[in-house]
């Protein structure tokens, strides 16, 4: 007879989310209260400020918050009810850490530009190649963007010629498109002149490969995704 239940590894991100909609029940946070900057959010929790950084655009997504570009994050006047802030919240709770999949990129998709500049093909080159151009043609249109910018890094992973990887690659790719990681990733996506960053960023990463020069593949693909990690922390 079964009498327990699993137990599930708690989110810090979902704890600052669900401690924020108590205090609003609570009536000490009203629609239009100005939150603390998220450096001193980071230390009022006692957490990290990618924590923070995590729940603030899960509280945007909820309705629960807006952010103002210049001023700060800001509690919302909405009449949502406490059954579907419940019913969000636990749908968000199910999705990854975007800090947490960024580190998981890093150690696995390093490899695999490495990999991929020593077993590519013509056929693999010419295919990345496509993905950064259409990517260039894209330029202004940041969700298609992004969906090409998924595409560029899966073609990256056939070039290495690893099922394991790519089956990981695949993985990994579906979870970017998690509302998460969107709402995060496209804000860093919008600021200006960051397209075209991250396009010289994705030639540099094309042009080592097609050299098949593996340790500045690695480089620029590590450079590349913790540059990535570092834009979604700006204020």
């Amino acid at each position: 007879m079964k009498i327990f239940n699993k137990i599930k590894p708690e989110k810090v991100y979902i704890k600052i989310v669900e401690q924020i909609r108590d205090l609003i029940k609570e009536g000490k946070l009203k629609p239009g209260d100005k939150l603390p900057p998220e450096q001193e959010l980071a230390k009022q929790f006692g957490t990290s400020r990618p924590s923070v950084r995590e729940a603030m655009s899960a509280l945007e997504i909820l309705g629960i918050a807006e952010r103002k570009v210049g001023k700060g994050n800001f509690i919302k006047d909405n009449n949502l009810s406490s059954v579907f802030y419940e019913h969000e919240i636990l749908e968000l709770e199910q999705e990854e850490s975007p800090f947490e999949l960024l580190e998981a990129r890093k150690v696995v998709e390093t490899e695999i530009a490495g990999l991929a500049s020593k077993k590519c093909s013509s056929e693999d080159i010419a295919n990345i190649e496509l993905s950064l151009n259409n990517m260039k043609e894209a330029l202004g249109n940041i969700p298609k963007m992004m969906e090409i910018d998924r595409e560029f890094h899966i073609n990256i992973a056939k070039a290495a010629h690893n099922n394991l990887l790519f089956s990981v690659m695949l993985n990994l790719c579906d979870l970017l498109k998690e509302r998460l990681w969107v709402n995060m990733k496209k804000k860093t996506w919008n600021l200006p002149g960051y397209p075209e960053k991250y396009l010289k960023e994705h030639a540099a990463i094309v042009e080592a490969i097609k050299n098949r020069d593996e340790k500045s593949a690695r480089k620029a693909m590590y450079f590349h995704l913790s540059g990535v990690g570092k834009d979604m922390l700006k204020e």
